[in-house]
């Protein structure tokens, strides 16, 4: 063998492996917020089906313990390239914690209160005064801000610290549990007892949970790879939810036994529920709802703005060719009515889902998603326009004794009678929500506060001289409100909010059944 070949022999050993394979894969970790179970299925899968791999990572999936208690800690540190959190990232990115939010997983979070249905407790309400079991942190946000919206003062709760066990509430040494919907339930069908749950949901508090998160770092330095590694945990939760059994079978063999395979399928069929992956897409996040939950927790004292902090909401913006479908529509005209037919339908049905999202399903008037998506646009437009905005709160006199004495459908029926009074009593460029509970908010633009105020005393003694009918009972009401007005009371939603519930404030002490405005600042 002569010196060349001996030459292109040894570059052919070189380079042989970078042929058979390829680029080496990058070692990232993801920090899990609690033990392996199904709530973390999309990652196990992703790995699993080589989801991982095939975006170039080798992924170590950590679960939360002694050694990796905080994974907001994990990844600000840089233990942990990613990890799982919950709507509290917001308050961790407020506190100088560089964390970036790439997906909500949970499009509705599973914490809610547990409590015996022995127990006699119906309502928030009836909790006051009870023991009550919760972590004292900002990640039980939505837990207490069930009561501030129904007026109880939080810092005269009787909040017992968690110990995490279900056997607390069993036993009777309290009244009420902090659970998820995804995982004690189970415990409390396989023992028999009977329970019922307060989500906040229904009191109009509504929270992401199990959010994917990074570091600034890692979005700055590898903007590529986090891009992958989100695209690859969304394709595997997809498909943990469309092959649930699969997943389990995974769970049990390579991370816990913790649970049983009964009590995985149950967190599954729970946790499908809150991610909607029919209507929602997978991992989406809006904007507008992180603005709420920053509204939520600026009320409740956690956070020091209302405003999202910038550089919080990862913004993957991928390009989009469209090239394909202007070459598929020049096909044939046959073709063309097809796309047709199909995009129209596809309209009219993300038209009713959206519908569906921003609606009241007891009322049908708009919910508090929409107030907080459309009244900044209407405070906007006043100011630009400078015409007048008048904003009214509005809530039910003893509605809780109509509840009590009629019960909750005939409370039910109540709400609805209003609904439609208030529907009747608005002009088409007005609107109004269900803010929650027996609270209603009209936003009334292009009114002055005085005209404001007619319209509503009118309202005012409509309902009063209303009628309820229910199972042979009838039922009678009234309400108070208050009346606050864009520039004379503030210039942004929480001031006029306040405004107005201040004034709401007073006709209630002054004696309810009463329409108040709100006082100017020089007033007071």
């Amino acid at each position: 063998m002569n010196k060349r070949h001996t030459l292109l022999l040894f570059l052919g050993t070189l380079l042989l492996p970078s042929f058979l394979f390829g680029k080496p894969l990058e070692d990232i970790t993801l920090q899990l917020r609690w033990l392996h179970q199904f709530q973390f299925a999309g990652y196990y899968m992703a790995k699993e089906k080589g989801y991982y791999r095939d975006a170039g990572l080798n992924v170590t999936i950590l679960e939360a313990n002694n050694k990796h208690p905080h994974p907001v800690e994990e990844v600000v540190e840089g233990r942990a390239q990613y990890g799982i959190g919950n709507s509290g990232l917001i308050n961790e990115r407020l506190n100088g914690k560089p964390v970036v939010v790439l997906a909500a997983l949970f499009q509705t979070s599973p914490n809610v209160w547990i409590l015996r249905k022995d127990s006699h407790i119906a309502s928030i309400v009836d909790m006051v005064n009870k023991r009550l079991m919760m972590t004292k942190n900002i990640e039980n946000a939505e837990l207490v801000a069930l009561f501030y919206n129904e007026g109880v003062n939080i810092d005269k709760l009787n909040i017992i610290e968690s110990t995490f066990n279900i056997n607390d509430l069993i036993s009777g040494k309290v009244d009420a549990f902090n659970g998820y919907s995804t995982n004690e339930p189970y415990i409390l069908k396989q023992q028999g007892i009977d329970y019922i749950t307060i989500d906040p949901r229904k009191y109009g508090v509504d929270f992401y949970s199990d959010c994917l998160f990074t570091s600034d770092n890692e979005l700055s330095q590898y903007p590529q790879r986090v891009k992958a590694f989100r695209d690859a945990s969304l394709r595997g939760w997809t498909y943990a939810l469309a092959h649930p059994e699969e997943t389990i079978n995974v769970i049990l063999a390579d991370y816990s036994k913790l649970k049983t395979r009964d009590h995985l399928r149950f967190e599954a069929t729970e946790i499908h529920k809150l991610m909607v992956p029919e209507l929602i897409e997978v991992g989406h996040m809006n904007p507008a709802r992180w603005s709420y939950i920053a509204q939520t927790y600026y009320k409740l004292g956690f956070i020091p703005t209302a405003h999202i902090p910038n550089g919080f909401i990862y913004n993957p913006n991928p390009p989009k060719d469209y090239t394909w479908l202007y070459y598929a529509l020049a096909i044939s005209l046959v073709l063309l009515t097809l796309i047709g037919s199909v995009t129209a339908y596809i309209y009219r049905l993300n038209r009713k889902i959206k519908e569906q999202a921003i609606r009241d399903p007891l009322t049908g008037l708009y919910n508090r998603r929409y107030l907080a998506e459309t009244l900044p646009r209407e405070i906007a437009r006043a100011q630009r326009e400078m015409t007048p905005l008048s904003l009214v709160i509005i809530d039910l006199d003893h509605f809780k004794d109509v509840n009590d004495t009629y019960g909750h459908a005939a409370g039910d029926t109540v709400l609805q009678n209003i609904a439609t009074c208030l529907i009747g009593s608005i002009r088409q460029n007005d609107f109004v929500c269900r803010y929650g509970g027996e609270e209603f908010i009209i936003a009334m633009s292009g009114i002055s506060m005085d005209k404001a105020y007619a319209r509503m005393e009118a309202c005012r003694k409509e309902i009063q001289n209303m009628i309820t009918t229910y199972n042979n009972n009838t039922i009678s009401i009234t309400i108070s409100a208050g009346i606050s007005m864009f520039n004379t009371h503030g210039k942004i939603e929480d001031e006029l909010l306040k405004a107005a519930d201040d004034a709401l404030y007073k006709s209630k002490t002054n004696g309810r059944n009463q329409i108040t405005l709100a006082q100017t600042k020089e007033r007071e």
